[in-house]
């Protein structure tokens, strides 16, 4: 690393000896051109000066490169100190040389050359610097997973006296050249992790610590695994420091599907290499800290101890002292992989530990608040609250309810503030003698009781079904829909979903037009995942009539996904473009957009993954196979569209792990199919052709997917009958397999 970083400081001193050895040879120009004069002697002596300077730092860089790599070193002949040193008097001496010419005749010429030279300089340097972004584009990153995002950014932030020991703690931590380099806040699902993630990532930003931060959220496509979590950190830090800017550059110049890679191969790429090599002079001495929120909601459990494991290699980073802070809830994967680190590398801090002594006052601090905000509104509605609402008394009941989750008292406080405060809380105080009312059932089973299951027992159960069709099918979206998407996809009617939806305020973030109805086209957001896990909780099966049988949920939006993909307008060309071959990038957006619209666009990215999680067997006569048999090239057509071509592989490979076996073997040779497509991870030329080439249509792409086709069939279907797998295939999409 010394070595690579000694070489990159010479580069850097050759360039400058380059730009001032053009200014020297306009000097030399305008020199020549003088008559005798002291004037001209005395510019002689500085330009002499000059080149003397420059051919000094020639045969300094020579001896230094002629020296043994281990000496090199050693000795550490050269490095960025020497490297200003030499500036500095490059500049004194230009400086030097231009006050001598002033007296001499020519300056007017003089200037227009060195400016000349100047702008020719700045030129170069704009198209590195364009270089450099264009390589930086192939950086893909997370939506909305940094701590200011337009999502994340308009979540709270710890209030002020609350946390106060904890945050404390955290920032000595961040602050600490000894420290170890990981702090680990482990914590219950509801009780205020990822607020708290919020607030360290705002003060240590505040403070110029902060380098890179990325929210985990199931639910949430690129923030429900890992994929985009080294590339979406290396983006920040690129944009922080320019030196790592450039490495991460040239790796991906060097590898453009990077970020398709490995966890280990990015890691390695984007953040160890140019970190490691990167000029310690350029980066700063107090270090920067990551914040990694809710690693538990990443959706690979091997994804998750690959994570901490690749963390765990910070140490090895001399260049700059990286620090992370990492929260999660107490899950398996995540106590294996602390578990595997070294005790040396991390802090652990269990929340409710933590804040056994201060979880009361900081929930009734929460409270006073929420509670001021409710007597303001209604004052605003004239329908004053009187001041001393609510009582002592029934605020220290909703304190020891809520004690430890945070989640509870914000759903309390949304709930009593929807409508009637008065009536509602005195509702929440009652609900509070149940004692067998605790935990995440405690918080949200009395408020669904009461805003579904409430009132008319004629209507009662059929309010509960419509819950769980609706409800049910938003919580368990890889990704967040429109109410107008949802209605497209479920087939639910608007009246349907303004029914359900309306009441649900103080559990789901439900937005609203200008006009107060439902906004049909902004996606309808969970407030906390917590709600989710209520919902699916097998253990509360018997308790709770709002419970969702999750694989179930998943094998009926499975279904409606390839319903819709099916009647709703999947075909050939389905931008209408026409002209094969036609790179995306030439294609506006709002017409990718117009010819798949947001319901599309979610069945076509997600319909494997539902099928897959409803944890039952395809069959040989199955819609899958029926749709695959129609749709495939559509299918992959449109995922091209929207920059996803390569996730058919990782569907199919999907797929693989559903397939029913016990079939009869003739039948399940046509399933092959599916087998056959994981073996096109080997047809480089056709991935590289739809992936890198962002090529939409193309009739080259298409003759090569064929031809792989073909040949995988006949290469890997050892069954006698594959020639007649390979007419069926023929059939089934037209044209012959070559």
């Amino acid at each position: 690393m010394a070595e690579s970083n000694q070489r990159a400081v010479l580069v850097t001193g050759i360039e400058l000896a380059l730009y001032v050895s053009n200014r020297l040879k306009v000097y030399l120009d305008t020199f020549a051109s003088l008559s005798a004069s002291p004037a001209k002697n005395n510019l002689r002596k500085s330009l002499v000066s000059l080149y003397a300077h420059i051919l000094e730092f020639l045969a300094h860089a020579i001896g230094v490169q002629q020296k043994k790599g281990i000496v090199r070193v050693w000795q550490a002949l050269w490095d960025s100190g020497a490297l200003m040193q030499f500036e500095d008097k490059c500049d004194k001496l230009c400086v030097r040389a231009s006050e001598e010419a002033r007296v001499c005749d020519g300056r007017a010429g003089l200037e227009a050359q060195l400016r000349t030279l100047y702008e020719i300089h700045e030129v170069h340097a704009s198209v590195m610097r364009l270089e450099n972004k264009v390589d930086l584009s192939k950086l893909e990153t997370a939506k909305d997973a940094t701590y200011n995002s337009s999502t994340e950014g308009e979540l709270p932030l710890c209030l002020p006296d609350t946390r106060t020991d904890l945050l404390e703690q955290i920032t000595d931590w961040a602050a600490d050249h000894t420290g170890k380099r990981i702090f680990w806040l482990c914590g219950k699902a509801g009780t205020g992790k990822s607020t708290i993630s919020r607030t360290v990532a705002q003060e240590l930003d505040d403070i110029g610590l902060l380098g890179a931060s990325f929210f985990f959220k199931r639910g949430r496509a690129d923030r429900s695994h890992a994929k985009l979590l080294f590339p979406t950190i290396a983006r920040q830090l690129a944009d922080l420091f320019p030196d790592v800017s450039r490495a991460i550059a040239a790796s991906l110049d060097r590898d453009s599907l990077l970020c398709d890679r490995y966890l280990s191969t990015q890691f390695e790429s984007l953040l160890l290499q140019p970190l490691q090599n990167a000029d310690p002079d350029s980066l700063p001495s107090a270090g920067v800290v990551v914040v990694i929120d809710a690693l538990d909601e990443c959706d690979n459990s091997e994804s998750i101890r690959t994570t901490l494991l690749l963390l765990s290699r910070v140490e090895a980073i001399t260049s700059l002292r990286l620090r992370i802070f990492v929260t999660s809830r107490p899950e398996l994967p995540v106590e294996l992989g602390f578990k595997d680190m070294s005790g040396d590398l991390h802090h652990d801090i269990r929340l409710e530990e933590a804040q056994e002594l201060s979880i009361a006052h900081d929930i009734r601090v929460f409270y006073e608040h929420e509670f001021s905000k409710i007597k303001k509104d209604s004052w605003i509605q004239h329908d004053e609250l009187p001041a001393e609402w609510p009582a002592e008394p029934d605020v220290q009941s909703l304190v020891t309810q809520a004690i430890p989750l945070f989640i509870f008292a914000f759903t309390v406080s949304r709930y009593i503030a929807e409508v009637d405060p008065r009536g509602r809380l005195d509702l929440m105080l009652r609900q509070s003698l149940n004692k067998s009312l605790t935990g995440l059932k405690g918080t949200y089973l009395p408020i669904l009781t009461q805003v579904v299951a409430s009132g008319d027992d004629d209507r009662r159960e059929s309010r509960i079904l419509e819950f769980k069709r609706i409800v049910g099918s938003l919580v368990l979206l890889y990704d967040p829909l429109s109410a107008s998407a949802l209605m497209s996809l479920i087939g639910a009617l608007p009246r349907e979903v303004v029914r359900v939806l309306r009441p649900l305020h103080s559990v789901l973030n439900v937005p609203q037009a200008l006009d107060g109805r439902l906004d049909l086209e902004t996606p309808i957001t969970l407030f906390h995942l917590s709600f989710r896990d209520f919902l699916v909780d097998s253990a509360l099966k018997k308790e709770n009539m709002f419970w969702i049988e999750a694989a179930k949920m998943h094998r009926q939006l499975g279904m409606h996904c390839i319903r819709l993909l099916e009647s709703g307008g999947l075909k050939e060309d389905i931008c209408g473009v026409v002209a094969p071959g036609t790179r995306r990038s030439a294609v506006a957006k709002s017409k990718v957009r117009a010819s798949l619209p947001e319901a599309l666009t979610y069945a076509c990215s997600y319909w494997v993954q539902h099928v897959v999680s409803g944890e039952e067997q395809i069959k040989d006569d199955g819609a899958v196979l029926h749709f695959l048999q129609k749709h495939m090239l559509h299918w992959m057509e449109a995922l091209s569209w929207l920059g996803k071509t390569s996730d058919v592989i990782h569907n199919i490979a999907a797929l693989r792990s559903v397939i029913d076996v016990s079939r009869t073997p003739i039948h399940t040779l046509n399933l092959t199919y599916l087998l056959v497509m994981q073996s096109l991870t080997k047809a480089n030329s056709y991935w590289t052709c739809w992936t890198t080439q962002a090529v939409s249509r193309s009739a080259t792409a298409l003759s090569l997917m064929k031809h792989h086709c073909r040949c995988m069939c006949l290469h890997c279907c050892s069954h006698p009958h594959s020639a007649l797998y390979v007419k069926h295939m023929e059939t089934s999409y037209g044209g012959t397999l070559t």
